[in-house]
């Protein structure tokens, strides 16, 4: 396999053809990144640089040529002692390939490049095509989207972004500079060498010697040919006179939003079921985050009690004890009274837990789910490592009957939490509920 390096900085002419090269193996990178972020683990995935291998058949261009189906064509191979006229061409078998490589029987060979992203890259790549689901304008807040916008002209650029009206008042700008100074010189040397002339012509008619004034003449001459040729080697177009139009994305505040994060750590929360809920929370922040600037992000830890935390608490929380998920649902109740009133924020709730809730407080967190939802923007619900539906869940399916917002979700293993995340924040569910 073979690995590009591009050391180039960031805008070079080159900037171009590396984003078409990204966008013509986009699908290919786009499926590698998916593989990698369900089994990977995803701080490390959300550092540094990551390899992308891409066969370069992915890099062939469509051509045409003949059909040679319906007729006849010869080939001439130099040095040829083994082949007569009308002999065909085996392909090479298995191991019989040039230079001791296997041979591939469709005639394809396993030659790859590889494509290295940036930690940002990556991202891009990992939560393209997601979105916050029904976010809608309130009060103009600190939510900002990104948005391409013109951002004025630079002077490196793409050849197809050259701003020909701007390049040309460069040049021309340049090109008076340049030679002002030079024309109003040469207009002196004319006006001195016509009178020069003038005053040859008057002496020869009163037959007096004019050899000091033909050597004056003759440099003025020299000096008028010089600055002529000063002048006309001042090139039409410069390198320097090119400008190209930029734009870039530009952040731009659009409205408020909160989202809470509320997992089990009760004592039946083992490694496993940690790890997923884990895994689920740190997609849900990284792609916040990455997409929203300023999504203010509310962490919420219980077992028998709920508490609000620090992101630093809630994804090394270790703590155990029995289970009571109606507190998280009061508590959430209570900071959204409290500060975030609904026709103000956008707000949402995501909650992981095992399921294994005290039977009968399924009854109070349906009540008090009831009372909340109408004032939410989407409640995402993940269960965890549960083969069976347990009471909890069948408590949000009841009451995802009668509310849109409620959305109930199993994980099983680790490769089930990104498929599950892109489900629930992918665009098309976003435009398809809004």
């Amino acid at each position: 396999m073979s690995t590009i390096i591009d050391r180039r900085s960031a805008g070079t002419r080159s900037t171009a053809n590396q984003e078409r090269l990204k966008r013509r193996v986009r699908a290919r990178l786009k499926e590698t990144v998916e593989n990698m972020a369900r089994s990977g683990s995803i701080e490390d995935l959300a550092k540094g640089q990551h390899t992308i291998p891409v066969p370069t058949r992915d890099l062939q261009e469509h051509s045409f040529r003949p059909d040679m189906s319906n007729t006849s064509w010869e080939r001439v191979l130099p040095g040829n002692k083994e082949y007569q006229r009308g002999d065909t061409i085996q392909k090479p078998q298995s191991g019989q390939g040039e230079g001791g490589r296997e041979g591939s029987p469709d005639g394809l060979g396993n030659d790859e490049i590889a494509v290295v992203l940036s930690a940002d890259e990556f991202l891009d790549v990992l939560f393209d095509g997601l979105a916050l689901p029904r976010l809608r304008k309130t009060a103009q807040g600190d939510v900002q989207a990104e948005q391409w916008r013109r951002a004025g002209f630079i002077k490196d650029g793409s050849p197809s972004r050259m701003h020909v009206g701007r390049t040309m008042r460069a040049a021309r700008a340049r090109r008076l500079a340049l030679r002002a100074g030079k024309h109003r010189e040469l207009q002196e040397l004319e006006e001195a060498r016509s009178q020069l002339q003038a005053e040859i012509s008057s002496r020869i008619a009163r037959k007096k010697d004019v050899s000091r004034e033909q050597e004056r003449l003759k440099k003025l001459e020299e000096q008028i040919s010089i600055l002529a040729r000063e002048i006309k080697a001042v090139p039409f177009i410069d390198e320097s006179d090119l400008r190209f139009a930029h734009i870039d994305q530009q952040p731009y505040p659009i409205t408020q939003a909160v989202m809470f994060c509320v997992m089990d750590v009760s004592g039946s929360m083992g490694e496993t079921e940690k790890d997923l809920a884990k895994r689920f929370f740190l997609l849900l922040y990284l792609f916040l985050q990455r997409h929203y600037q300023a999504v203010q992000i509310i962490f919420i830890k219980h077992h028998s009690i709920a508490t609000e935390c620090t992101e630093e608490a809630f994804f090394g929380a270790g703590e155990g004890g029995g289970t009571l998920v109606s507190p998280a649902i009061i508590l959430t109740e209570d900071i959204i009274q409290q500060r975030f009133p609904p026709d103000r924020w956008n707000v949402y709730v995501a909650q992981a837990s095992d399921g294994d809730n005290y039977y009968a407080d399924n009854a109070v967190v349906a009540e008090h789910l009831h009372q909340l939802l109408p004032r939410l923007r989407r409640f995402f619900y993940l269960e965890v490592n549960r083969e069976y539906e347990t009471h909890l869940f069948q408590t949000y399916k009841e009451v995802a009957e009668n509310h849109p917002e409620m959305v109930a979700a199993k994980a099983r293993v680790r490769e089930d939490i990104y498929p599950l995340f892109r489900a629930l924040f992918s665009q098309e569910m976003v435009s398809d509920q809004a």
